[in-house]
C-alpha cells in the first residue's frame, strides 16, 4: 500500500510539474490532471483513473466531484478529500456566478429611460433630454462563448430556434413598460426626422439592430457618414457576395435561367436589368443604362453573352427575354454561338399579349370603354366619390402587373360590387348632388341600368380571369417551366366550363389562345417540363403517351443540352 501511494503521489506531482509549464493557473484542479498533448488544450487526463475528457478544467472537476447528472463519467478512483475539494469549488463558482448575476440586476435597475440620477432635465424648449450615466460592463472570460448571438437572439423570440427559451421579453412590470415606451419614442423619432418609411420596422436587420444596441449597452457611438459609406459599406458588400456562393453552386447543380427586363425610369432614362433565376432563388446580376445606345439585336445579343459567361455556358439552360422583334434577332445570334441554350420569350408577357388580344374583341372592347366611362364618372368628383366609397366601404378601381390585367381586374371589382352601384345611382343623395344631369352623369346612370352591359361585364371576367391567375403564377418567383403548360390547358378549360362548353360562345377567344402558345410557348422546353412533371404526367398518362411531342421534346432537350 505504501509503494502504490508513493508511486501515485510521484506520478501526481510529476503532472503537476508538466501541465504548470503549459498552463499559467491558479485553479488547484491542475494537481489532480495532465495534459497529454499541448495542441489540445481541452483534452485532460485525470491522474487517478487515466482517462482523457475532452471540454476543459470544468469537466475534470465534475469528473473528480462525482457530480450527478452533467454528461461526465465519475472517477472511481478520487480520494474523498479531493472530492470534497472539487465540489467547494463548484459550489464556490456557483456562487459567484449569482453574485454576478445580482450585480448586473443591480446594474439595468439602474437604467431610467425618464429620469438622470433621480431627476428630469429638459432644455429650453421644454422638451426632455435623456442624460445617461456611464456604466461599465463586467462580462467574464466564457461570455464570448456562452453569449446568444443578436441573430439567435431575435430568432427565438420569433420561435424560429430551439434557443427560445434562454430569452425572456416579458415586461413584468409598469416601469419596464414605461423605459421601454421612452426608448420606442426616440426610436420613433428618429424615423420621424429622418422620413424613414414606418414599415422599415419589419426588416429583420431592424431586429438584429436593437438587440445588439441593447447588448453592447450605454455609450454607444454610432458610426460617422464616413464610415456608413466606406469601411462598413463594403463590408456588408462582402457578406453579400459570400451570399451568392449557395447561388452559384446551384447554378452548377441544376443549371440556371437568365432573365431580361428592359424598362424606363421616372428620369425617362433606357434601363435594362439582367437576372439569374434558379432552383435557389432570383439574383440579381447586373443593371445597364442603354439610354445613349441603340437597343437592337446585336446589342441585347452581346450584353446576354456577357452574363453567360460570367456565370459559365455549361451553367446557363435557357434566357428568358419580352417577344419584342430585337429580342428575336438576339435569339438568331446566341444559337449560333451556344448552340446548347435555348431561347426563350417571357410567359408572362406572352399571357399578357393573350389579353389585349382578348381585349380588343369589339364586345369585350366596347364593354371595357362602358366600364372607363363609368369609373371615370365616379372618380371625377370629390363628392361623388366619398358617396361611392361609403356605399361600398372600399375603392372600386385597382391596379395589376399590367394594362389588361387591370383592365380585368377592373371589370371584377365592377361585378362584385355591381348591386352597390345600382344602389348608389339610385339613392336621393347622389341625385340631390346635380352631376348626374351633366352627360357624363347621364351616361353613366345608363350603364349602371343597363342589363346589356352587366352581361358583357360577366362575358368578359370569364374570360379574362382563367389567364390572369396564369399571369400571376407567372410573374412570381416560384420557378413554373414544368407548369406552365398545364396551367394553359386548366385554364382553357375553365374558360369552356364557364361557358357550359358551348364552343359558339369562346371559338374566337380559344384562337387568340393557341395562336400566342403555339408560337411561343410550346417549344421543346415547355413540352419536356410538362412530361416530366408528375403532378401532370399521372393524372393525364394515357394522353400524355399518345402524344409523341412531349416525348420528342424531352429528346430534343437532351440532345441540344448534351450534344455528346
Amino acid at each position: 500500500m505504501h509503494f502504490s501511494f508513493f508511486f501515485v503521489g510521484l506520478s501526481s506531482t510529476a503532472s503537476t510539474r508538466q501541465s504548470n509549464d503549459v498552463v499559467e493557473s491558479t485553479d488547484p484542479t491542475w494537481k489532480y490532471c495532465t495534459m497529454p498533448d499541448v495542441n489540445k488544450k481541452q483534452s485532460l487526463k485525470c491522474n487517478y483513473c487515466d482517462k482523457i475528457y475532452h471540454g476543459g478544467i470544468t469537466r475534470i472537476k465534475y469528473h473528480l466531484g462525482k457530480v450527478p447528472k452533467c454528461g461526465v463519467a465519475k472517477c472511481g478512483k478520487v480520494p474523498s478529500d479531493v472530492q470534497e475539494e472539487m465540489l467547494n469549488l463548484l459550489s464556490k463558482k456557483d456562487d459567484n456566478k449569482q453574485k454576478k448575476s445580482v450585480e448586473k440586476e443591480e446594474e439595468r435597475a439602474q437604467v431610467d429611460l425618464n429620469y438622470s440620477e433621480g431627476e428630469e432635465h429638459s432644455d429650453g424648449d421644454g422638451n426632455s433630454i435623456l442624460v445617461l450615466k456611464k456604466v461599465t460592463s463586467k462580462g467574464g472570460p466564457m461570455d464570448k462563448y456562452c453569449k446568444l448571438t443578436p441573430e439567435e437572439v431575435v430568432a427565438a423570440r420569433k420561435g424560429k430556434s430551439g434557443v427560445a427559451e434562454k430569452v425572456q421579453s416579458k415586461l413584468s412590470t409598469e416601469k419596464r413598460e414605461e423605459k421601454r415606451d421612452r426608448a420606442w419614442e426616440y426610436i420613433c423619432q428618429f424615423f420621424y426626422e429622418a422620413g424613414i418609411p414606418h414599415n422599415s420596422v419589419t426588416l429583420p436587420s431592424f431586429d438584429l439592430m436593437l438587440e445588439a444596441i441593447g447588448d453592447f449597452g450605454r455609450n454607444l457611438r454610432g458610426p460617422t457618414p464616413y464610415e456608413m459609406s466606406g469601411k462598413f459599406l463594403q463590408k456588408r458588400k462582402r457578406k453579400v457576395q459570400e451570399t451568392l456562393k449557395s447561388h452559384k453552386e446551384s447554378w452548377e447543380l441544376n443549371g440556371c435561367t437568365v432573365m431580361t427586363d428592359a424598362w424606363t425610369d421616372k428620369r425617362g432614362r433606357g434601363v435594362m436589368n439582367l437576372v439569374v433565376h434558379s432552383a435557389y432563388g432570383v439574383c440579381f446580376l447586373d443593371s445597364v443604362d442603354c439610354s445613349a445606345v441603340k437597343k437592337d439585336g446585336r446589342y441585347i445579343f452581346e450584353l446576354v453573352d456577357r452574363c453567360i459567361e460570367e456565370i459559365g455556358v455549361q451553367n446557363v439552360v435557357q434566357v428568358v427575354t419580352d417577344n419584342a422583334r430585337p429580342n428575336e434577332a438576339a435569339a438568331s445570334l446566341l444559337k449560333a454561338k451556344h448552340p446548347s441554350i435555348f431561347w426563350n420569350g417571357c410567359a408572362a408577357h406572352t399571357i399578357d399579349l393573350m389579353l389585349e388580344d382578348i381585349g380588343k374583341m369589339p364586345r369585350v372592347a366596347a364593354t371595357i370603354s362602358k366600364a372607363k366611362c363609368l369609373t371615370v364618372f365616379l372618380y371625377a368628383h370629390t363628392r361623388v366619390l366619398n358617396l361611392m366609397r361609403k356605399f361600398l366601404s372600399r375603392d372600386l378601381v385597382r391596379c395589376g402587373v399590367t394594362r389588361f390585367a387591370t383592365a380585368y381586374l377592373n371589370l371584377k371589382s365592377l361585378l362584385e360590387n355591381k348591386k352597390e352601384l345600382q344602389r348608389l345611382f339610385r339613392d336621393d343623395e347622389l341625385n340631390e348632388l346635380g352631376y348626374l344631369k351633366s352627360a357624363k352623369g347621364k351616361k353613366a346612370n345608363m350603364i349602371v341600368k343597363s342589363e346589356t352591359f352587366w352581361k358583357g361585364v360577366e362575358t368578359a371576367v370569364n374570360f379574362f380571369e382563367p389567364l390572369a391567375v396564369v399571369l400571376r403564377r407567372m410573374d412570381s418567383d416560384v420557378p413554373a417551366m414544368g407548369f406552365l403548360y398545364g396551367y394553359l390547358v386548366q385554364a382553357k378549360i375553365e374558360i369552356s366550363r364557364r361557358f357550359n362548353h358551348d364552343s359558339t360562345k369562346f371559338q374566337e377567344v380559344f384562337h387568340i389562345i393557341d395562336k400566342r402558345w403555339e408560337s411561343k410557348l410550346k417549344t421543346p422546353l415547355h413540352r419536356a417540363g410538362y412530361y416530366l412533371n408528375p403532378f401532370y404526367y399521372y393524372q393525364n398518362k394515357l394522353a400524355i403517351e399518345e402524344n409523341e411531342t412531349f416525348r420528342d421534346g424531352g429528346i430534343t432537350c437532351i440532345t441540344k443540352l448534351v450534344p455528346n
